[in-house]
This record gives C-alpha cells, structure tokens and sequence, in this order.
C-alpha cells in the first residue's frame, strides 16, 4: 500500500473522460484545475456511471495511474459542484474507497433542536 501520508490530495467535481491516459489526466491537472502535478499530490476523477475513479500521481521518477472499479452495482459518492479543485484528507479518501459518503454532512442528534409542540 501507498504511504499517503503527508501527501495533499485533490479531486475533479463533476465527471470525467475516464477512457484519458497518463497525458490526458495531467493536461487536466493543468489546464482545468489549473495546478502544477510535479508539485506532489493525488488527483482523482471520477467516471460519468460513478463505478470507477482513477487517480493520478507524480513520485519525483515518473507518474502513477491507478485505477479503481467497485462491481456489484455499487457506486462511489461523488461532488457534482462548479468548483475547479476539492482537497480532501487521507482518511476521506480512505473512506470513499470504502464507500462511505464523504461530501453529505450530518448533524449530531445532540445539535438538533425540536420545535416546542412537535412530536417525533
């Protein structure tokens, strides 16, 4: 496994050509989210069906595509936002490759107020 520790990580919203290679991801990495890839870091997309992302990564030698495609009709939550670049952690990443929704934030039950005279 990939020591992802100290390394900042970043997605593209919204869906990607995921049929692209090594060039094509980093001239989105360029052009698009308008970052520098040799800089370090992880860039992950996401296909249109959500059943596959694939991520990009420069070592300092060379660069890494990885790949990862959930079966069984199972899809990955995914931001379908107008922003150019979202950086999330390594324990998100590692949460949505277990699928757990990472981007729906839930309020504790001690945080909710009730209206007075409505019952649950």
């Amino acid at each position: 496994m990939l020591d992802m520790s100290g390394i900042p990580i970043y997605l593209l919203p919204g869906y990607s050509d995921l049929r692209r290679g090594i060039n094509g991801f980093v001239s989105v990495i360029t052009n698009i989210m308008e970052m520098d890839v040799t800089q370090g870091g992880l860039y992950i997309f996401c296909g249109r069906r959500r059943d596959s992302i694939k991520c990009v990564m420069w070592d300092k030698t060379g660069f890494l595509l990885l790949q990862k495609k959930l079966v069984g009709g199972y899809t990955f939550a995914w931001p379908n936002t107008e922003e150019k670049v979202k950086e999330i952690s390594g324990e998100d990443l590692l949460a949505m490759l277990d699928g757990i929704d990472i981007f729906r934030r839930f309020t504790p039950w001690e945080n909710v107020r009730m209206r007075p005279g409505k019952a649950v």
